[in-house]
C-alpha cells in the first residue's frame, strides 16, 4: 500500500486537501512497516486527527459563521417580542391596509 494514497484517500473521504495533512505522511509510512496492530492504532489515531481538523474548518467556515450570526439575532429578537404588546392600529391591519389601497374617485 502506498503512503501517498492511503492519506490522499484519508483526506478525500474527510473533505481536507491533502496539502494541509502531509505533516502526516511520515505517521502512515511508519504505520505501514509496523506489526498490524501498531499499524491499526496509528492509522486510527490519523484518521481521527483529519476527523476533527476536518470539523474544525467546518466551523470556521464563513458561512457557518453567518448562519450562527443569524440565529443569535433571531434569539435576541425573539426574546424583545416575547413581551411587546402590538398596539391597536397594528390589531386593525387589514382596515389600515385598506386605506391604504382606496380608489380615488
Amino acid at each position: 500500500m502506498d503512503p501517498h494514497q492511503l492519506l490522499t484517500s484519508m483526506c478525500e473521504r474527510h473533505g481536507l486537501p491533502q496539502s494541509g495533512a502531509k505533516r502526516l505522511l511520515p505517521l502512515i509510512e511508519r504505520a505501514l512497516v509496523s506489526p498490524n496492530q501498531v499499524r491499526d492504532r496509528i492509522l486510527t489515531l490519523v484518521d481521527q486527527s483529519l476527523a476533527r481538523q476536518a470539523a474544525s474548518n467546518a466551523e470556521a467556515r464563513p458561512e457557518k459563521v453567518f448562519h450562527d450570526l443569524d440565529n443569535e439575532t433571531l434569539r435576541s429578537v425573539a426574546q424583545l417580542l416575547h413581551d411587546w404588546a402590538p398596539s391597536s392600529d397594528l390589531l386593525d391591519l387589514p382596515g389600515a391596509l385598506g386605506l391604504l389601497f382606496k380608489e380615488d374617485k
